[in-house]
């Protein structure tokens, strides 16, 4: 006689386990206390704000999440983010100023800055698994590197003062940046899409399954004959091109390209990820906890400036949050492996 299966937890088939209601419940309380030290907290403008900069953190820490997921970690995402909006703002070529000869459709433009931070991802991915260099190290120089080709190319584009950002107008990116699709913030829609394309890419194809195989144990993923190499290539050149768009969504947002863009980013970006539930171990992560993180970061933002926090103060609460986050990961990992069978 077989044994009935227990019934499945049907919050965990879209992704809401323990831990993400966990956040979920967090993301709620810190709505309601900032709710009731700034009743305009939640006006319109205020929850448009919050979603805007929600999406733009999130759609970079959608890659970010699969790159963790295998165990890594990539530094270069904020200067990815100013890369892939130099690129997309000066290759139209209708920049106040502009000296730069090259003018290209809008939509040339962009897919010309997705594949050149793809391609910067692709160069993380090549240097970790064929140079077998950290992933914090590889990442740590792209971020150099990345920002330095951004100085560069803003300069060659403008010609003015060295540091002078792309100012431009333009219709395109003034409605990624600043527009709705059926009443949602632009960024918006394309965040919840992205997210959903990626929960199923995890979820559902042999190739995100990988992912989780590649973050649980490497070794015992490459014994199964996975191309392991091929995995964490796909990782970063998919946080290269989110990053890439990230940047180019924060470039209509301003309407100007800085080259000191999105510096620091990178830092909000991985504490979306890691308070979202995925485990900096690897092996362990979903979109939707991601989502939620990427959510708590924008609220704690908006909340903080709105009580008119000195800007050193949300740095400090920021990187206690992060420890904290940390530390909870390890405790559940703790847990989890006490409670398993041997």
């Amino acid at each position: 006689m077989t044994k009935a299966k227990p019934p499945q937890n049907p919050l965990k088939k879209v992704g809401l386990g323990s831990q993400q209601l966990v956040i979920l419940l967090s993301l709620v309380g810190l709505t309601a206390l900032f709710s009731m030290l700034n009743p305009t907290f939640l006006s319109e403008r205020s929850l448009d704000n919050i979603f805007r900069v929600s999406s733009i953190y999130g759609i970079a820490a959608l890659g970010m999440t699969m790159v963790i997921i295998t165990g890594g970690i990539d530094l270069s995402v904020s200067s990815l983010f100013a890369l892939g909006g130099a690129l997309g703002a000066g290759l139209l070529g209708i920049a106040y100023s502009a000296a730069n000869p090259v003018k290209l459709p809008f939509f040339m433009a962009i897919l010309i800055a997705l594949g050149v931070t793809g391609f910067m991802g692709l160069i993380n991915g090549l240097v970790i698994t064929r140079l077998n260099l950290a992933p914090f190290v590889a990442t740590l120089g792209m971020m150099t590197i990345a920002r330095g080709i951004t100085y560069v190319y803003t300069d060659f584009t403008v010609r003015g003062v060295p540091g002078s950002p792309i100012t431009f107008m333009h219709p395109w990116f003034e409605w990624l940046g600043g527009g709705y699709i059926a009443g949602i913030p632009t960024q918006g829609v394309i965040f919840i899409v992205l997210a959903v394309l990626a929960s199923l890419f995890l979820r559902y194809t042999a190739m995100g399954r990988n992912i989780y195989a590649v973050g649980g144990n490497i070794e015992i993923a490459r014994l199964a004959g996975i191309n392991t190499g091929l995995v964490i290539m796909l990782t970063y050149v998919i946080s290269g091109i989110l990053a890439g768009l990230s940047g180019i969504i924060l470039t209509g947002r301003l309407l100007s390209a800085s080259p000191l863009a999105a510096n620091g980013y990178e830092m909000d970006v991985i504490a979306a990820v890691v308070i979202g539930g995925t485990s900096l171990s690897g092996g362990r992560g979903s979109i939707f906890g991601t989502v939620l993180g990427a959510l708590i970061m924008s609220v704690l933002n908006n909340g903080l400036d709105m009580l008119n926090v000195p800007s050193f103060y949300q740095y400090l609460l920021k990187g206690i949050i992060l420890v904290m986050a940390v530390i909870s990961d390890q405790m559940y990992r703790q847990r989890t492996q006490q409670t398993s069978p041997v």
